[in-house]
């Protein structure tokens, strides 16, 4: 994510404005920081996902939440290709409607069971 700023700066001489233009690449900045506070808490915790995970999860309830009336218009897609006569397309809509809800709600419990597997 970048944040693009400008500033003017009016020239004394000539009283011409300048204009300039600031770009700040977040994604940098926020890694070096949490680099350097790492560095500076003398690499006592390498990595804690907690708050992290937490601060995520409404995203993914959103998410969760938004599955439904997606699948729902895809599978209304669906239906409406096998009332026009394409019913190889209208079945295969429906089937992969029904998949990705499924799949989507499913998400969050498969990455937990991932995470619980030892090496």
């Amino acid at each position: 994510m970048q944040i693009v700023g400008f500033y003017v700066r009016k020239d004394r001489g000539n009283n011409k404005n300048r204009v300039k233009e600031i770009q700040i690449d977040v994604d940098k900045t926020v890694m070096k920081t949490c680099m350097t506070l790492i560095m500076w808490n003398g690499m006592t915790q390498i990595a804690y996902a907690g708050p992290i995970a937490d601060g995520v999860k409404p995203i993914i309830d959103v998410l969760k939440d938004l599955a439904e009336p997606v699948a729902y218009g895809f599978m209304v897609k669906g239906f409406l290709q096998l009332m026009s006569g394409n019913e190889s397309g209208g079945t295969k809509t429906i089937k992969w409607a029904i998949g990705g809800f499924i799949g989507i709600q499913w998400i969050p419990n498969i990455l937990k069971i991932i995470k619980n597997i030892k090496f």
